[in-house]
Protein backbone atom coordinates (compact mmCIF):
# COMPACT_ATOMS: atom_id res chain seq x y z
CA UNK A 1 0.00 0.00 0.00
CA UNK A 2 1.65 2.90 -1.26
CA UNK A 3 1.99 6.46 1.21
CA UNK A 4 -1.09 7.85 -0.60
CA UNK A 5 -3.75 4.65 -0.07
CA UNK A 6 -2.69 4.59 3.24
CA UNK A 7 -3.03 8.41 4.09
CA UNK A 8 -6.55 8.18 2.47
CA UNK A 9 -7.39 4.54 4.89
CA UNK A 10 -6.42 6.69 8.06
CA UNK A 11 -8.95 9.72 6.89
CA UNK A 12 -11.76 7.36 6.66
CA UNK A 13 -10.69 5.88 10.02
CA UNK A 14 -11.19 9.17 11.77
CA UNK A 15 -13.96 9.85 9.91
CA UNK A 16 -15.65 6.28 11.24
CA UNK A 17 -14.51 7.73 14.49
CA UNK A 18 -16.13 10.88 14.80
CA UNK A 19 -19.52 11.04 16.62
CA UNK A 20 -22.77 11.56 14.12
CA UNK A 21 -23.99 14.79 14.50
CA UNK A 22 -27.35 14.89 16.42
CA UNK A 23 -30.31 16.52 14.44
CA UNK A 24 -30.88 20.04 15.49
CA UNK A 25 -33.42 19.88 18.46
CA UNK A 26 -36.57 22.36 18.52
CA UNK A 27 -36.53 24.99 21.31
CA UNK A 28 -39.00 24.22 24.13
CA UNK A 29 -41.64 25.70 24.59
CA UNK A 30 -42.08 26.20 21.46
CA UNK A 31 -45.94 26.70 21.42
CA UNK A 32 -48.51 26.65 24.28
CA UNK A 33 -48.09 24.13 27.11
CA UNK A 34 -51.02 22.54 28.55
CA UNK A 35 -50.74 21.65 31.90
CA UNK A 36 -53.73 18.74 33.10
CA UNK A 37 -55.10 19.43 36.75
CA UNK A 38 -56.13 15.61 37.63
CA UNK A 39 -58.86 17.12 40.40
CA UNK A 40 -61.63 19.07 40.38
CA UNK A 41 -61.40 22.93 40.63
CA UNK A 42 -60.80 24.70 44.41
CA UNK A 43 -58.38 22.43 45.74
CA UNK A 44 -54.78 22.26 46.34
CA UNK A 45 -54.07 20.21 42.83
CA UNK A 46 -56.08 23.60 40.84
CA UNK A 47 -54.04 25.92 43.29
CA UNK A 48 -50.47 24.33 42.33
CA UNK A 49 -51.69 23.96 38.63
CA UNK A 50 -52.23 27.39 38.54
CA UNK A 51 -49.59 28.84 40.31
CA UNK A 52 -46.94 27.02 38.43
CA UNK A 53 -48.95 27.95 34.69
CA UNK A 54 -48.75 31.39 36.03
CA UNK A 55 -44.75 31.26 36.81
CA UNK A 56 -43.71 29.39 33.82
CA UNK A 57 -45.46 31.61 31.28
CA UNK A 58 -43.39 34.22 32.78
CA UNK A 59 -40.41 32.15 32.60
CA UNK A 60 -40.55 30.48 29.42
CA UNK A 61 -42.27 32.97 27.21
CA UNK A 62 -44.51 31.03 26.12
CA UNK A 63 -48.40 30.52 27.75
CA UNK A 64 -48.82 27.51 30.51
CA UNK A 65 -52.64 26.73 30.14
CA UNK A 66 -54.45 24.93 33.10
CA UNK A 67 -57.23 22.12 31.99
CA UNK A 68 -59.23 20.41 34.44
CA UNK A 69 -60.00 17.06 33.34
CA UNK A 70 -60.85 15.10 36.93
CA UNK A 71 -61.67 11.29 36.97
CA UNK A 72 -60.77 7.69 37.47
CA UNK A 73 -58.74 9.05 40.62
CA UNK A 74 -56.81 11.44 38.27
CA UNK A 75 -56.10 8.38 35.23
CA UNK A 76 -58.38 10.15 32.96
CA UNK A 77 -56.65 13.39 33.02
CA UNK A 78 -52.72 11.62 32.93
CA UNK A 79 -53.84 9.30 30.00
CA UNK A 80 -54.17 12.11 27.70
CA UNK A 81 -50.74 13.30 28.45
CA UNK A 82 -48.99 9.82 28.13
CA UNK A 83 -50.91 9.35 24.75
CA UNK A 84 -49.33 12.94 23.73
CA UNK A 85 -45.85 13.37 21.92
CA UNK A 86 -43.07 13.11 24.49
CA UNK A 87 -42.13 16.98 23.78
CA UNK A 88 -42.71 19.19 27.17
CA UNK A 89 -46.18 20.38 25.84
CA UNK A 90 -48.45 19.01 27.78
CA UNK A 91 -47.47 17.97 31.73
CA UNK A 92 -49.64 17.23 34.50
CA UNK A 93 -50.74 17.73 38.41
CA UNK A 94 -52.01 15.31 40.13
CA UNK A 95 -52.21 13.23 43.88
CA UNK A 96 -50.20 10.33 44.24
CA UNK A 97 -53.32 7.94 42.58
CA UNK A 98 -51.85 7.88 38.68
CA UNK A 99 -48.02 7.60 40.13
CA UNK A 100 -48.52 5.09 42.76
CA UNK A 101 -52.03 3.77 43.72
CA UNK A 102 -54.09 3.19 41.00
CA UNK A 103 -52.67 0.32 38.97
CA UNK A 104 -52.89 -1.64 42.69
CA UNK A 105 -56.73 -1.15 42.51
CA UNK A 106 -58.36 -1.19 39.20
CA UNK A 107 -59.02 -4.40 36.79
CA UNK A 108 -57.62 -1.93 33.52
CA UNK A 109 -55.37 0.88 33.56
CA UNK A 110 -54.90 3.05 30.35
CA UNK A 111 -51.43 3.09 30.66
CA UNK A 112 -48.48 2.01 32.89
CA UNK A 113 -47.02 4.18 35.47
CA UNK A 114 -43.71 2.90 35.64
CA UNK A 115 -42.72 3.42 31.91
CA UNK A 116 -45.46 5.76 30.61
CA UNK A 117 -45.17 8.67 33.14
CA UNK A 118 -42.29 10.70 34.09
CA UNK A 119 -41.62 11.95 37.74
CA UNK A 120 -40.80 15.75 37.18
CA UNK A 121 -41.15 17.83 40.91
CA UNK A 122 -43.07 17.06 43.96
CA UNK A 123 -44.51 19.94 44.55
CA UNK A 124 -46.10 19.47 48.05
CA UNK A 125 -47.27 17.38 50.62
CA UNK A 126 -50.20 17.70 52.77
CA UNK A 127 -49.70 16.24 56.24
CA UNK A 128 -52.26 13.82 57.94
CA UNK A 129 -53.45 13.89 61.31
CA UNK A 130 -54.94 10.45 63.22
CA UNK A 131 -57.96 12.10 64.85
CA UNK A 132 -60.61 10.31 67.04
CA UNK A 133 -64.21 11.39 68.29
CA UNK A 134 -63.83 12.53 72.20
CA UNK A 135 -66.03 9.66 72.41
CA UNK A 136 -63.25 7.45 71.62
CA UNK A 137 -62.10 6.34 75.38
CA UNK A 138 -58.32 6.87 73.94
CA UNK A 139 -55.65 9.85 74.30
CA UNK A 140 -52.61 8.63 72.46
CA UNK A 141 -51.79 6.29 70.19
CA UNK A 142 -51.20 3.12 72.62
CA UNK A 143 -54.52 3.16 74.41
CA UNK A 144 -56.26 3.61 70.70
CA UNK A 145 -54.43 0.66 69.48
CA UNK A 146 -55.86 -1.22 73.04
CA UNK A 147 -59.23 -0.16 72.22
CA UNK A 148 -58.91 -1.52 68.70
CA UNK A 149 -58.59 -4.42 70.16
CA UNK A 150 -61.36 -4.60 72.30
CA UNK A 151 -64.04 -2.90 69.34
CA UNK A 152 -62.51 -5.22 66.77
CA UNK A 153 -64.70 -4.59 63.62
CA UNK A 154 -67.28 -2.68 65.39
CA UNK A 155 -64.84 0.24 65.03
CA UNK A 156 -65.50 2.10 62.08
CA UNK A 157 -63.47 4.94 60.38
CA UNK A 158 -64.43 7.25 57.96
CA UNK A 159 -62.10 7.78 54.30
CA UNK A 160 -62.99 9.65 51.22
CA UNK A 161 -62.44 6.43 49.21
CA UNK A 162 -60.72 2.98 48.84
CA UNK A 163 -58.27 4.88 46.27
CA UNK A 164 -57.58 8.11 49.23
CA UNK A 165 -54.69 8.26 51.28
CA UNK A 166 -56.85 8.54 54.69
CA UNK A 167 -57.97 5.04 53.47
CA UNK A 168 -54.85 3.79 52.79
CA UNK A 169 -52.95 4.92 55.95
CA UNK A 170 -55.55 3.60 58.07
CA UNK A 171 -55.00 0.18 56.21
CA UNK A 172 -51.27 0.28 57.03
CA UNK A 173 -52.05 1.13 60.74
CA UNK A 174 -53.99 -1.83 61.15
CA UNK A 175 -51.55 -3.92 59.32
CA UNK A 176 -48.37 -3.01 60.94
CA UNK A 177 -50.42 -2.58 64.86
CA UNK A 178 -52.53 -6.11 63.87
CA UNK A 179 -55.77 -4.59 65.11
CA UNK A 180 -59.27 -4.02 62.96
CA UNK A 181 -61.71 -1.55 61.93
CA UNK A 182 -64.48 -1.35 59.85
CA UNK A 183 -63.98 1.23 56.57
CA UNK A 184 -66.45 3.71 55.87
CA UNK A 185 -66.36 5.61 52.33
CA UNK A 186 -67.56 8.50 51.49
CA UNK A 187 -67.12 8.67 47.88
CA UNK A 188 -65.11 11.83 47.53
CA UNK A 189 -67.05 13.57 49.85
CA UNK A 190 -64.54 14.92 52.98
CA UNK A 191 -67.25 17.56 53.77
CA UNK A 192 -69.77 14.18 54.66
CA UNK A 193 -66.83 12.20 56.21
CA UNK A 194 -65.98 15.01 58.63
CA UNK A 195 -69.84 15.92 59.30
CA UNK A 196 -70.58 12.01 60.92
CA UNK A 197 -66.83 12.45 62.74
CA UNK A 198 -67.61 15.22 63.96
CA UNK A 199 -71.36 13.77 64.88
CA UNK A 200 -70.27 10.44 66.40
CA UNK A 201 -71.07 8.43 63.62
CA UNK A 202 -67.98 7.10 62.74
CA UNK A 203 -64.80 6.96 65.39
CA UNK A 204 -61.53 7.96 63.66
CA UNK A 205 -60.10 8.91 60.52
CA UNK A 206 -56.67 10.22 59.16
CA UNK A 207 -57.58 13.48 57.97
CA UNK A 208 -56.00 16.75 56.45
CA UNK A 209 -54.08 19.11 59.12
CA UNK A 210 -55.44 22.47 57.73
CA UNK A 211 -59.77 21.40 57.87
CA UNK A 212 -58.87 19.81 61.21
CA UNK A 213 -57.12 22.18 63.39
CA UNK A 214 -59.95 24.50 64.43
CA UNK A 215 -62.07 21.24 65.73
CA UNK A 216 -59.02 19.72 67.55
CA UNK A 217 -58.52 23.50 69.62
CA UNK A 218 -62.24 23.31 70.01
CA UNK A 219 -62.46 19.82 71.70
CA UNK A 220 -64.91 18.52 68.84
CA UNK A 221 -61.99 15.97 67.68
CA UNK A 222 -58.96 14.54 69.85
CA UNK A 223 -55.39 14.22 67.86
CA UNK A 224 -53.48 11.00 67.96
CA UNK A 225 -51.03 11.04 66.03
CA UNK A 226 -49.28 12.76 63.00
CA UNK A 227 -48.90 9.93 59.82
CA UNK A 228 -45.52 12.20 58.87
CA UNK A 229 -42.02 10.57 60.19
CA UNK A 230 -41.22 14.53 61.74
CA UNK A 231 -43.96 16.40 63.57
CA UNK A 232 -45.22 19.28 61.51
CA UNK A 233 -44.69 22.93 62.66
CA UNK A 234 -48.29 23.85 62.69
CA UNK A 235 -49.02 21.36 65.59
CA UNK A 236 -46.08 20.55 67.14
CA UNK A 237 -47.04 19.31 70.06
CA UNK A 238 -49.03 16.32 67.95
CA UNK A 239 -46.40 13.18 68.32
CA UNK A 240 -45.70 11.12 64.93
CA UNK A 241 -47.15 7.50 65.02
CA UNK A 242 -43.96 6.20 64.17
CA UNK A 243 -42.59 7.86 67.56
CA UNK A 244 -46.09 6.85 69.39
CA UNK A 245 -44.87 2.89 68.35
CA UNK A 246 -44.90 1.83 64.85
CA UNK A 247 -40.98 2.92 63.96
CA UNK A 248 -41.49 4.18 60.21
CA UNK A 249 -44.76 4.89 59.76
CA UNK A 250 -45.64 7.13 57.08
CA UNK A 251 -48.79 8.08 55.02
CA UNK A 252 -48.56 11.15 52.80
CA UNK A 253 -51.01 13.08 50.86
CA UNK A 254 -49.02 14.56 48.28
CA UNK A 255 -49.82 16.59 44.45
CA UNK A 256 -47.04 16.01 41.82
CA UNK A 257 -45.69 17.55 38.63
CA UNK A 258 -45.57 14.88 35.47
CA UNK A 259 -45.09 14.65 31.97
CA UNK A 260 -45.16 11.75 29.61
CA UNK A 261 -42.00 9.31 29.53
CA UNK A 262 -39.44 9.91 26.88
CA UNK A 263 -39.73 13.84 28.05
CA UNK A 264 -36.16 15.49 27.07
CA UNK A 265 -33.49 15.64 30.55
CA UNK A 266 -33.13 18.97 29.88
CA UNK A 267 -36.67 19.72 29.66
CA UNK A 268 -37.14 18.01 33.16
CA UNK A 269 -34.71 19.74 35.42
CA UNK A 270 -36.00 22.84 33.91
CA UNK A 271 -39.18 22.17 34.80
CA UNK A 272 -38.40 20.92 38.41
CA UNK A 273 -36.10 23.77 39.36
CA UNK A 274 -38.75 26.33 38.07
CA UNK A 275 -41.40 24.44 39.86
CA UNK A 276 -39.34 24.72 43.12
CA UNK A 277 -38.50 28.81 42.62
CA UNK A 278 -42.26 29.36 41.95
CA UNK A 279 -43.45 27.24 45.10
CA UNK A 280 -40.63 29.42 46.99
CA UNK A 281 -42.70 32.44 46.11
CA UNK A 282 -44.08 33.73 49.29
CA UNK A 283 -47.51 35.09 48.26
CA UNK A 284 -47.52 30.85 46.86
CA UNK A 285 -45.91 29.64 49.94
CA UNK A 286 -48.64 31.28 52.27
CA UNK A 287 -51.77 30.23 50.51
CA UNK A 288 -50.01 26.76 50.05
CA UNK A 289 -49.77 26.23 53.47
CA UNK A 290 -54.07 27.95 54.01
CA UNK A 291 -54.50 24.66 52.37
CA UNK A 292 -52.29 22.43 54.19
CA UNK A 293 -49.65 21.68 51.91
CA UNK A 294 -45.97 22.30 52.70
CA UNK A 295 -43.10 22.48 50.66
CA UNK A 296 -41.06 19.21 49.98
CA UNK A 297 -38.65 19.64 47.51
CA UNK A 298 -37.39 16.88 45.42
CA UNK A 299 -34.70 16.56 41.98
CA UNK A 300 -36.48 14.95 39.33
CA UNK A 301 -34.42 11.76 40.61
CA UNK A 302 -35.37 12.16 44.34
CA UNK A 303 -39.08 12.34 43.06
CA UNK A 304 -38.75 9.19 40.88
CA UNK A 305 -37.38 7.22 43.72
CA UNK A 306 -40.30 8.44 46.00
CA UNK A 307 -42.64 7.58 43.65
CA UNK A 308 -41.14 4.01 43.17
CA UNK A 309 -41.05 3.21 47.09
CA UNK A 310 -45.18 4.51 47.36
CA UNK A 311 -45.82 2.48 44.85
CA UNK A 312 -44.56 -0.92 46.65
CA UNK A 313 -45.53 0.04 49.79
CA UNK A 314 -49.11 0.65 48.84
CA UNK A 315 -49.22 -2.03 46.51
CA UNK A 316 -48.20 -4.31 49.44
CA UNK A 317 -51.07 -2.86 51.79
CA UNK A 318 -53.49 -2.46 49.16
CA UNK A 319 -52.84 -6.34 48.13
CA UNK A 320 -53.22 -7.54 52.17
CA UNK A 321 -56.47 -4.69 52.25
CA UNK A 322 -58.14 -6.94 49.25
CA UNK A 323 -59.51 -3.41 48.18
CA UNK A 324 -60.31 -3.04 44.64
CA UNK A 325 -61.88 0.24 42.82
CA UNK A 326 -63.63 -0.10 39.40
Amino acid sequence: MNARSIFSFLALLAAWALPLTAPAQQPWPSRAVRIIATSPPGGSVDFLARSLAEDFTKSFGEAFVVETRPGANGNIGVELVVKAPADGHMLFVSPPGPFSINAHLMSFMPFNPATDVAPVAMLGVAPLLLVVHPSVPAKNLKELLAWLRGEGADAHYASQAVASTGYLAMELLKSLARVEATHVPYKGSAAQATTDLLAGRVAMSFVNTSTTLQHLRGGRLRAIAVAELKRIAAASEIPTVAESGLPGFEATSWVGLGARAGTARDIVYRLNDRASRALAHPDVARRAANLGIEARLMTPEEFAEFVRAENAKWGDIIRRSGAKME
